[in-house]
């Protein structure tokens, strides 16, 4: 069953992730339909964008015990710790950094050449009328000959123009200036995104999960609801996210564990 949950932190769901966390156990990622490989990018995705998607053995997790519960939880954030303080996890996320990276606007050449290319594809386009006006009937021919005309003479009248030059460098300086703004703008929230070092970006996603599960109320009571499934008896509990609930479902001591662990790995971050 394909599970795609949006991660409390990059820690935040391993407890549901319980498939994964027994194929780390038992080393054998191919007996769940997933792979090393697939795993750690995973990783990478759930740090930059909240989200992971796996395919997990929920019934097997379900079948565990709280302790076996908690060793395979264990399991899973250790194998994600050592790969995020890999050589590899560096090299991987330097890939997805510069793929994400915003490209300045292409260059379109000095407002001057900007200008006279602009008149340049007018002049272009009346000649392309011609042509094609040689084509048409003597009376079409003569009904748009004074429109082509009247273009022409437009076209050098706003070349000849003072004014009409100015307004038109005016709008062409002002699009540069609103590319150029864009683009820094993007900047800023690429850096923001994925930071050079991604350090920063891990300790977010553990403070956000130890925020999402402080004094985590897994004594809520739950009640028959439609379909067969349970819901929260109180109604702002059952109004949380869906991925909140999830931890919810996995349990006190697993997500216990996870907490115990992100304050382990935080304080190695941020050297606390």
């Amino acid at each position: 069953m394909r599970l795609h949950v949006k991660l409390l932190g990059l820690i935040c769901l391993a407890a549901l992730f319980a498939g994964a966390g027994v194929i780390l156990a038992q080393g054998r990622l191919a007996d769940f339909g997933l792979n090393e490989a697939g795993v750690k990018q995973g990783v990478i995705r759930s740090l930059i964008d909240g989200t992971l998607q796996t395919y997990p053995d929920r019934r097997m997790y379900k079948a565990a015990t709280p302790a076996a519960r908690t060793a395979l939880v264990k399991n899973a954030l250790s194998l994600v710790k050592a790969y995020c303080e890999s050589p590899a996890f560096k090299v991987d996320y330097d890939k997805q950094r510069e793929a994400a990276r915003p490209q300045p606007p292409k260059p379109q050449g000095t407002v001057p050449e900007q200008l006279a290319k602009n008149f340049a594809d007018q002049r272009a386009a009346v000649e392309n009328m011609k042509k094609n006006m040689a084509k048409m009937t003597p009376e079409m021919q003569k009904q748009m000959a004074p429109t082509i005309r009247q273009m022409e003479d437009n076209i050098t009248r706003m070349e000849k123009d003072p004014r009409t030059t100015a307004m038109l460098r005016q709008g062409l300086e002002q699009t540069l200036a609103s590319e150029q703004k864009t683009y820094q703008e993007r900047l800023v929230v690429f850096e923001k995104r994925f930071p050079a070092d991604p350090r920063p970006l891990i300790a977010g996603r553990l403070h956000q999960f130890l925020d999402e599960t402080r004094d985590f109320p897994f004594e809520a009571k739950l009640v028959p609801g439609k379909g067969g499934k349970f819901r929260f008896a109180d109604s702002q509990l059952e109004a949380k996210p869906f991925q909140w609930k999830l931890c919810y479902r996995a349990g006190r001591e697993p997500v216990e564990a996870a907490r115990t662990f992100a304050m382990e790995w935080l304080r190695q971050i941020e050297g606390k």
